[in-house]
């Protein structure tokens, strides 16, 4: 459709104008930032420890819709992460280790999906495209860990 405006250009026209008229103070922008460092605090944060796209990358393989997978690890836990195709979407397997029962959110934009492990410490559930976060919580004490944000 050619008649109509093309959205992403408009935004940036947009946001060019703000910046210009009424830019976000440093000091405003430097708050929030550390403002959102603290929504985190009582969790551990899980490093990314693996990741196959990255090895892939190094060997100069070409797949199609192959999985993804990636390996985050933090104090006394490590988490299993499968990403693949599944029909029009996205499907994500993990497992925990040491085996627990936890709730593990998927944290995508705006949304959150909860997810509980068997006793083998697995989960799966869908996935959709984009940035996507894990946060575990487990054990008794509610112990929680969360992974940084992987693009899919």
């Amino acid at each position: 459709m050619r008649d109509e405006p093309d959205d992403a250009a408009l935004e940036e026209q947009l946001r060019e104008v703000a910046q210009r008229f009424d830019p976000v103070p440093d000091w405003l922008l430097a708050t929030a930032i550390d403002s959102y460092a603290w929504r985190t605090i009582d969790s551990d944060l899980a490093e990314l420890v693996f990741d196959s796209e990255a090895e892939e990358a190094g060997a100069l393989v070409r797949g199609g819709d192959q999985a993804r997978l990636l390996t985050f690890e933090a104090t006394g836990m490590t988490i299993d992460v499968q990403v693949s195709a599944s029909g029009t979407g996205r499907r994500i397997i993990g497992r925990l280790a040491p085996p627990q029962p936890a709730t593990v959110q998927i944290r995508q934009g705006c949304g959150r999906a909860d997810l509980e492990t068997d006793e083998l410490g697995r989960f799966s559930g869908p996935l959709e495209d984009g940035p996507f976060s894990l946060m575990c919580t487990a054990g008794t004490e509610g112990t929680r860990v969360v992974t940084d944000w992987i693009a899919i």
